[in-house]
């Protein structure tokens, strides 16, 4: 890259550019930048020449701040945690995978590997783009507000993921010593739990259906219908279900039983508690699919039976290998035993099955039901409280939304990989930007009781306001700028309208920075 000319402004203001469009919802390429900001003004605003923001200049920046992405994160966050008033006890974990555009290849076909930057390979992503290059993206929130985050290599394993998240946040200098980490299945691995624990360190995940989890189930539902266990009906109205009627909301009930997870180099056994949780609308909805896949089971089963005999079912081996497949791909497998009569020689097959009741009954017992894990003592969170903290695990889905829309972090296209992860740090600050909006002004609303008017409309205004809908209320807010003779530029600031105000003098309420 050719030496960039000395300029009047450093890295971080620059920065703000970028960080100001993605909090606009318009994110633009770097190439486009320039154009944006002098037809918003943004240049007139920072005190900044808009020719000073062109793409290789930005580039340059990014790749320095992806060296510096760490420790710069590290003080903000300490910052943002005391001003706001942030309390870090309940931490939501998960992960994304990202896809950009590009191949990022050196000049032998393999994937670039750069220092301060995550390896760019394909794979399977959400969002249905498995030909393009991905990372894998990690976070830790609170209360949707994204305390520690880590840009991974394409296809990351999960598996090592939380720890290293904690153990990163850890390093902040954050008082974490009365967190519960909460996280999904990928998490709740006995490596992963079992190193927990001995650190100490509380948790609640989601734990897989493994063998010993569905033999345990098994046990506890036939303790449950003789009697020597009993659900216990938990009080839970998730906030889309309020204002259905109560016979109409889902119900949820849960039934707690012990287990332990076992140091085996030391012996030490580290005791667990399992909760088994019920919902009646995912009861509903999963028998509502057994019976799809026993239909479908049942007409595969029919469709092979009248095509025995013509076009490549005339092998046994291939006859077989069919059943197997279509019945494996209609979920119905497990539920039927088939028999299958005749030789190859012959050609006189016929094909017989029956539905396998026992089977079908053993799967019914599972519907509605799932399995949580945590170490976290009974006196802190009961067993019903268990299920309405891990619901919570919603919020860092939705920072995660928030991030791929309106954000947008993808579809990008940049030169290399500390390029993008020095992109990603500054979409990291934007979303921090917006989720503490969104923090203080429902944590204001909840302690002042008085809602924003006039922010949804139709009178649908709500305690707890997005950061989209709270940074959308000045989409329509305009600097007016007015230069002078002499080549003085002056800004006039024009009067809010009331929604803007009220936002506005919510705001001003914050603190002084404590540090």
């Amino acid at each position: 890259m050719e030496h960039q000319p000395e300029i009047g402004a450093t890295y971080g203001t620059l920065a703000q550019v970028v960080i100001i469009n993605r909090l606009s919802f318009d994110p633009q390429p770097l190439y486009a930048l320039r154009e944006w900001a002098e037809r918003h003004g943004i240049d007139k605003f920072l005190g900044i020449d808009a020719a000073w923001l062109d793409d290789d200049r930005l580039g340059a920046m990014m790749e320095a701040l992806a060296k510096h992405a760490a420790e710069i994160w590290k003080e903000v966050i300490v910052r943002a945690v005391a001003l706001f008033s942030v309390v870090p006890e309940w931490l939501h974990a998960d992960t994304t995978s990202v896809y950009f555009e590009g191949a990022y290849e050196d000049e032998h076909g393999q994937p670039i590997q750069e220092e301060y930057a995550p390896r760019l390979v394909p794979g399977y992503n959400k969002d249905g783009k498995p030909q393009n290059v991905q990372y894998v993206l990690s976070l830790i929130t609170s209360q949707r507000v994204p305390l520690q985050y880590q840009p991974w290599n394409g296809n990351q394993s999960d598996d090592d993921v939380y720890l290293a998240d904690l153990n990163r946040l850890r390093k902040s200098g954050l008082d974490l010593g009365n967190t519960v980490l909460i996280f999904d299945r990928k998490g709740c691995n006995r490596a992963t739990m079992l190193e927990l624990c001995k650190t100490n360190q509380l948790f609640l995940g989601a734990h897989p259906w493994t063998d010993r989890a569905r033999e345990k189930w098994e046990q506890t539902w036939q303790e449950l219908q003789s009697g020597e266990r009993t659900w216990v009906d938990v009080d839970y109205v998730a906030r889309n279900d309020q204002r259905k009627p109560a016979e109409a909301r889902p119900r949820y009930r849960v039934c707690e039983v012990a287990s332990e997870v076992v140091d085996e180099t030391t012996g030490k056994r580290y005791p667990l508690r399992w909760v088994f949780g019920w919902k009646s609308s995912k009861a509903d909805l999963d028998a509502r699919q057994r019976r799809k896949e026993l239909e479908a089971g049942e007409q595969t089963l029919q469709k092979i039976a009248r095509l025995l005999g013509k076009y490549d079912y005339t092998s046994r081996t291939t006859i077989l290998n069919r059943l197997e497949t279509l019945l494996k791909k209609s979920g119905a497998k497990a539920y039927f035993a088939y028999t299958l009569v005749g030789s190859d020689d012959q050609q006189d097959w016929q094909l017989t099955w029956t539905c396998t009741l026992e089977a079908v009954d053993q799967a019914s017992r599972f519907d509605g039901v799932v399995l949580l894990c945590t170490n976290v003592p009974l006196e802190r969170l009961a067993a019903g409280e268990v299920i309405k903290k891990y619901k919570e695990q919603v919020g860092v889905e939705q920072t995660f939304d928030f991030i791929k829309s309106p954000i947008q972090i993808r579809p990008l296209w940049l030169h290399s990989p500390r390029r993008l992860a020095g992109l990603t740090f500054l979409i990291m600050l934007s979303v921090l930007i917006a989720s503490l909006l969104e923090y203080y002004v429902r944590q204001h609303i909840a302690k002042n009781k008085k809602l924003l008017k006039g922010l949804m409309p139709e009178n649908r205004d709500n305690p707890y306001p997005t950061a989209e809908k709270l940074l959308k209320a000045f989409q329509d807010y305009s600097l007016a700028g007015a230069k002078f003779p002499n080549g003085l530029y002056q800004i006039h600031y024009p009067k809010t309208r009331p929604i803007q105000r009220q936002i506005l003098d919510i705001l001003a309420t914050l603190p002084p920075n404590p540090i």
